[in-house]
């Protein structure tokens, strides 16, 4: 059987946060947003988001440590 991740839908509020967070990111480190980085980042966000990252800083972290990784 296989295991079932727990994802929690996103609010309007964090939408917000999650735009906020990627515009910042993308922005400081020259990432197009349309590129495959964004769009990796992006989604990685939003499933950091879902599975309980819903700080601010925690989710700039998250953001800085995957940019230091590419």
């Amino acid at each position: 059987m296989p295991t079932q991740l727990i994802r929690n839908p996103v609010n309007p509020e964090q939408l917000m946060l999650l735009q906020q967070v990627f515009d910042e990111t993308c922005t400081e480190h020259g990432i197009d947003k349309a590129s495959p980085d964004g769009e990796a980042l992006a989604f990685i966000l939003v499933n950091s988001l879902q599975k309980g990252s819903a700080d601010k800083e925690q989710l700039e972290a998250l953001a800085g440590a995957l940019i230091q990784t590419r």
